[in-house]
């Protein structure tokens, strides 16, 4: 259900200005645009917010005015004046996302629409340096992709993903147990490149960012799969809860670590330090060792050729990611699976085992159906989510971006 700041026609509610009612209606009519599954016209913006279309076109108009929304081309319809869609405009504002993993470092410059218009990637052992000399790398790398955006376009934020927990300023990387890094405040070494670029920085969650992505790349399949837990294996397990397309992050920003639910007490002991955790039994260092395989290749190749002891192996991390999954379901009472990484390469040998898990413990398994797919590797997705949460700002804040425009203190 949408809340309205405004009644039909604009009018401000009781102890607003008009200031502030055009702050939130840009708000709104943004969001419906850069949200939406489809392209909306002016009318059906209008309709959808309960506003008329005068107030409506006069906000559009704001929103193309000042680079945010693109009019295209008139579509007939039925009956009535051709509609013109709307759409988040290309190439203007963009944001920088960058991802640093255990054993890689990824950036994507990304949209308002969503396209990643410039993406690099590097592999690095970033466990085997120091923090600073990976940021410094990072500093390297970022310097040359936003040395290549074009005339026109405007860099408004950087977003640094990281697989661990981060503060709620989104400052220092309080643990990152696979990174082995604590209390690591990026800023620190990143300092004369965000001088240089002088643009909003901040710290978040690698699984975070992507399950941003995996939102927009599940947005077409319809309303059943707005509420979803996305899980991720990689060299450690990462997950995201989506509740109304809506990431759930918590009071702290640190919700969602499933891979550090206990799915075996007398197990052996996780990066984290506690004992027993999921990422021991479904991470791919343990699938490794488990199935004696040197490699996510050589693990695919001889689950094809139908080795007992890989077929094994995945059938205990199976069991073990429904195990984990399970007591999410029951907590959250979200029944859509979306598996990630390795975890989608290995599907179709551990899903059954993963099904029979979640509909013997989850209470309501009978009463409701639960659905397990999988998103397709994309080496940019956590980038690109990290740059999409960096965009956010703008979405829920167009009228800041469009006055600082016309004051002339945002730079192309």
């Amino acid at each position: 259900m949408r809340t309205h700041v405004v009644s039909r026609g604009g009018l401000p509610r009781q102890g607003q200005n008009s200031s502030s009612v055009r702050s939130a209606n840009l708000a709104m009519v943004l969001r419906e645009i850069v949200d939406g599954v489809d392209s909306p016209s002016r009318a059906e913006v209008a309709n959808r917010l309960s506003m008329t279309r005068s107030t409506v076109s006069r906000l559009v108009d704001e929103l193309i005015e000042g680079g945010l929304v693109n009019e295209g081309e008139a579509v007939a319809g039925s009956r009535g004046r051709p509609a013109v869609p709307l759409t988040a405009a290309p190439d203007t504002v963009v944001a920088l996302g960058i991802e640093v993993n255990v054993d890689k470092i990824c950036l994507a410059v990304v949209d308002l629409a969503g396209n990643v218009i410039n993406a690099r990637s590097k592999t690095m052992d970033c466990t085997a340096v120091a923090a600073a000399e990976v940021l410094d790398e990072i500093a390297r790398l970022a310097r040359g992709v936003c040395d290549r955006l074009e005339e026109g376009t405007t860099l408004v934020g950087i977003h640094l993903a990281i697989p661990g927990l981060v503060d709620r300023e989104g400052r220092t990387i309080l643990r990152a147990p696979n990174l082995r890094w604590d209390g690591v405040v990026p800023a620190e070494h990143l300092t004369d490149l965000l001088r240089t670029l002088d643009v909003p920085f901040r710290v978040g969650n690698d699984i975070d960012a992507s399950g941003l992505t995996v939102i927009e790349e599940l947005r077409d399949a319809g309303d059943d799969w707005a509420s979803f837990i996305y899980i991720t294996g990689e060299v450690g397990v990462g997950a995201a809860v989506i509740l109304d397309r809506q990431l759930m992050t918590g009071r702290h920003g640190w919700a969602s670590e499933l891979g550090h639910v206990c799915v075996d007490p007398d197990g052996d002991v996780c990066g984290c330090g506690a004992r027993g955790c999921l990422e021991t039994v479904a991470g791919l260092p343990a699938v490794l060792r488990a199935t004696g395989a040197k490699d996510l290749s050589d693990v695919l190749a001889r689950l094809s050729g139908a080795d007992p002891v890989a077929l094994d192996a995945l059938r205990t991390v199976g069991r073990a990611v429904g195990q984990a999954l399970s007591a999410a379901m029951n907590l959250l009472d979200v029944g859509n699976v979306v598996l990630g990484g390795y975890l989608a390469a290995c599907a179709p040998w551990l899903t059954d085992e993963l099904l029979a898990e979640v509909r013997t413990r989850v209470l309501w398994g009978s009463y409701s159906p639960i659905e397990v797919t999988t998103v397709d590797d994309a080496p940019s997705r956590t980038a690109r989510g990290a740059a999409m949460a960096s965009l956010a700002h703008i979405v829920a804040d167009p009228a800041a971006w469009l006055d600082a425009r016309q004051a002339g203190s945002v730079h192309g």
